[in-house]
């Protein structure tokens, strides 16, 4: 894996800021820390990478495409790049193409009239096959195919769109809408949740949670992929910890193929979280924050 390997979403943001904000890269790198909120959407768990990086920066969302592509016209003379969620099911660059529907953020770099320059940063093998980087230009047809509106997702997607932009749940358009994000845009819910914060709390929740839950190593195995990686990033000039951080994803896949067959792994799952705990050092202890009446957002 490249050393400034990222997920899918922070490889394109990070990239997106920097052009107007050199700092912004190295505040988002200082910034990775896992947090867990254990009440949310449907009895799940939702996670939160990093802390929040630019605090005016949010969705937009628009039913009628026209609408969208208007926004996406003011906010790209504004700015010079445009940041737009689009469905990996659309993405012909994606190994979830045609497959399965998966938000992902992607860059609008460039414009010629009705012509776009979408770049997708984003390289990583996953389980479907090698995603690799992608440069290529679209009329406004093709920019309407690749930002389709994503349909309603079940709850562990749904909250990665929530909290990835750190710092809090972030308003999220409705299902049905065309997504992209914008500068002044930002809208943060302040209610607090229950929340386990900090990287080594929330590994050792999850050492107490996943390993008698194949279910749930399976349903998570993204979310601890993507902390994965940016904990690799952050501590890439330490290898044995970035190698227990890579590890702990390869434990969490094999476990959830082995408990398939039939053959539970509890014992791999718990050393792969102890593996970084122990990498990690001392840590405090864990701090929880009162649940909220509802995990649902609402404005």
């Amino acid at each position: 894996m490249p050393a400034d390997a990222l997920s899918c979403y922070t490889t394109n943001l990070k990239e997106h800021l920097h052009l107007t904000d050199p700092a912004a890269e190295q505040r988002l790198a200082e910034g990775f820390t896992l947090s867990v909120r254990r009440d949310g959407l449907g009895g799940s768990l939702a996670f939160s990478h990093h802390e929040r990086v630019a605090p005016d920066f949010g969705y937009r969302g628009a039913r009628r495409w026209e609408d969208a592509l208007s926004a996406l016209r003011g906010e790209f003379a504004r700015r010079g790049d445009v940041l737009a969620v689009a469905n990996c099911r659309n993405l012909p660059w994606s190994p979830s193409y045609l497959v399965r529907d998966v938000p992902h953020w992607l860059r609008l770099a460039a414009r010629d009239d009705d012509r776009w320059l979408v770049v997708d940063d984003f390289d990583a093998l996953l389980p479907e096959g090698h995603q690799e980087p992608h440069r290529g230009w679209v009329d406004e047809a093709g920019l309407r195919a690749l930002l389709a509106p994503l349909p309603g997702l079940d709850p562990v997607l749904h909250q990665r769109d929530v909290y990835a932009l750190g710092g809090g749940a972030a308003w999220v358009p409705d299902p049905g809408n065309h997504r992209w994000l914008e500068h002044g845009a930002g809208r943060f819910d302040p209610r607090p949740g229950d929340w386990v914060r900090g990287t080594a709390a929330s590994l050792t929740l999850l050492r107490d949670l996943l390993p008698s839950d194949p279910e749930a190593q399976v349903r998570y195995a993204e979310d601890l992929w993507a902390a994965a990686r940016h904990h690799q990033y952050l501590h890439r000039a330490e290898p044995a910890t970035a190698a227990a951080w890579g590890e702990l994803s390869r434990s969490l896949r094999y476990a959830a193929q082995s408990a398939a067959r039939g053959r539970p792994r509890a014992s791999l799952v718990r050393t792969a979280f102890d593996r970084i705990l122990s990498a990690l050092g001392p840590f405090d202890v864990i701090i929880h924050q009162p649940a909220a009446a509802t995990a649902r957002v609402a404005w």
